[in-house]
């Protein structure tokens, strides 16, 4: 029998997977569109050659006495036909195979998945390695594969690397941000695109001294001003993870952002133009982007991690009190906006893509009907609304402003409702070995809790 091999959840993780359960799970997604069909024997050897030198990406969360836990799993990933619904959750029921999937239809090839086995930029790397080796297939390439790291590299927890146990914290509290209505359609998700030229908007963004974040999150805000009927008292929000490694030097490919925030006061009046949100935003972001300022949440996640109450306390009974937490943590959010900026992948697969989003899922146990995502490739700019409801209003009127700002601006929507299904389950192994009961406890061989590297018997 192999030996079991097991990562402690990172300490951004144990709040995602709080909220995982059979149905429901923090999902988010990449697509690209080459020039020619998509060949699934290829993608398969692809994911084969690439996914076990990334342990975290071939994990399986599972359920410790004290902590959950992902589990090194030899098992493919799930590879199929695209289905009736985009991004479909990956769940709790993904039993004994690695939490993400690959999907494909004609010449897409989508890669979803789960928040705990990293943030958009560590997983999105991995795709890209993924799809490089299946071009390189695709040319009757024979080599094989060189990863980007060691496992111990790629699997770091960055956030116990840099943490400063006992150190300063952020101080002061923040006030409700206003939020759309939260009702939601079952098992629904609904994907509206706008894209547009990159270089037109980076122009756009400089004319007001701003970045793109900073210009589309403008854009954001006023689109939530004209969309919502009644005037908007409370700040409009924008909570936008922010990639720790621009500022800890750290090879992970696993969870390392933490979520700064924008935020503009309409105080109820209405007539806002896109210059008056900019002015008032300009900067507003780039003050937030400090080592020594994110420092502080380093630290705050350190100090809850590590709450000797916590640590103590059954995962089944403290489960709930996370998940309380985590959706508590977003009253002071409107929504969530990424921008994982301008992709450049390996020059073989970078000359075979045509189109390149990015997608986040359903976020509705967060308390957040919508949520906003942001990608470029080549000159295209691609941004993505993910909603757990049929409406349009804010994305229609943001089409709207971008339109008057003299940008050609294309839209799409996916969309579909199906139940999460249970994947056929490969055999467990490993249950009553000492190494799956040190797993189960989250210690290592000493009897001490295991925070960073990866563990084999």
């Amino acid at each position: 029998m192999k030996k079991l091999k097991w990562i402690p959840t990172d300490t951004a993780s144990i709040m995602f997977t709080s909220l995982t359960s059979r149905n429901w799970g923090r999902t988010f997604a990449f697509s690209m569109v080459l020039k020619d069909e998509i060949d699934p024997a290829l993608l398969r050897a692809a994911v084969s050659d690439v996914l076990p030198h990334y342990p975290s990406a071939s994990s399986d969360l599972r359920s410790g006495f004290f902590w959950r836990y992902q589990a090194v799993v030899d098992a493919a990933p799930e590879i199929r036909p695209e289905a009736q619904r985009p991004l479909m959750p990956i769940t709790a029921r993904q039993k004994g195979l690695p939490n993400l999937r690959f999907v494909y239809a004609g010449k897409t090839v989508t890669l979803e998945a789960a928040h705990c086995i990293g943030d958009g930029r560590g997983v999105m790397r991995i795709f890209e390695e993924i799809m490089a080796r299946y071009v390189f297939l695709l040319g009757g390439g024979k080599g094989a594969y060189v990863p980007l790291g060691s496992a111990d590299e790629t699997t770091e927890n960055a956030f116990d690397t840099y943490c400063i146990k006992g150190g300063e914290q952020p101080t002061g509290r923040k006030a409700p941000a206003f939020h759309f209505a939260e009702h939601y359609d079952a098992d629904y998700l609904r994907l509206l695109f706008a894209e547009m030229s990159k270089d037109k908007v980076k122009a756009l963004a400089h004319s007001h001294g701003m970045t793109i974040t900073e210009y589309l999150g403008s854009v954001l805000v006023l689109g939530v001003i004209r969309s919502t009927p009644e005037p908007i008292t409370q700040p409009i929000t924008l909570s936008v993870p922010v990639d720790l490694r621009r500022f800890f030097p750290t090879k992970t490919l696993r969870n390392f952002t933490i979520e700064s925030q924008i935020a503009f006061s309409p105080c109820g009046k209405r007539d806002f133009t896109l210059n008056e949100i900019c002015t008032a935003m300009q900067g507003a972001l780039k003050a937030e982007l400090k080592a020594e300022k994110l420092r502080l949440f380093l630290n705050q996640f350190g100090a809850l991690k590590n709450n000797p109450v916590l640590q103590a306390v059954p995962y089944a009974i403290k489960k709930p009190v996370l998940a309380a937490l985590q959706k508590n943590g977003h009253k002071d959010a409107t929504t969530i906006f990424t921008n994982l900026g301008e992709r450049t992948p390996p020059a073989p697969l970078c000359e075979s893509i045509e189109r390149y989003r990015f997608m986040n899922g359903d976020t509705r146990r967060y308390g957040l009907p919508v949520t906003c995502s942001c990608v470029s490739f080549g000159d295209t700019l691609s941004l993505c609304f993910s909603r757990a409801n049929r409406e349009t209003a804010w994305f229609d009127a943001c089409v709207e402003i971008l339109r008057g700002e003299g940008l050609a601006v294309t839209t799409e929507i996916r969309e579909g409702a199906a139940r999460c299904t249970t994947p056929p389950k490969p055999k467990r192994e490993h249950l009553g070995t000492a190494e799956a009961v040190k797993a189960f406890f989250n210690v290592n061989k000493s009897g001490k809790k295991e925070d960073r590297r990866i563990r084999k018997s």
